[in-house]
């Protein structure tokens, strides 16, 4: 950002919480077959018209889980994921 100010709310995230979910044709998926979805990215799904796009969610103090990014797929690393699980979003 070129000048101006920005005014931000600091919230108190657990750092090791933080998870990444990727979106297909609408569809999230986790890292692990059978780990549950939280709320927030399911809705993100359905609001969010595009094809491919990764959803990253981390927990506050407090229990509360929040987005810290959504972006188009194209992440520097599948935190958490296996190639392999990453490869089954395309078959499933």
């Amino acid at each position: 950002m070129e000048g101006g100010i920005c005014v931000r709310r600091i919230e108190d995230f657990v750092s090791e919480t933080e998870r990444r979910y990727f979106v297909v044709y609408g569809k999230p998926f986790a890292a692990l077959p059978d780990e549950e979805i939280p709320e927030i990215v399911s809705e993100c799904a359905k609001r969010i018209k595009s094809q491919f796009f990764s959803v990253d969610v981390i927990e506050r103090r407090d229990g509360t889980k929040r987005i810290v990014e959504i972006g188009d797929g194209q992440v520097s690393d599948i935190v958490g994921w296996t190639a392999e699980r990453f490869t089954q979003l395309w078959v499933e």
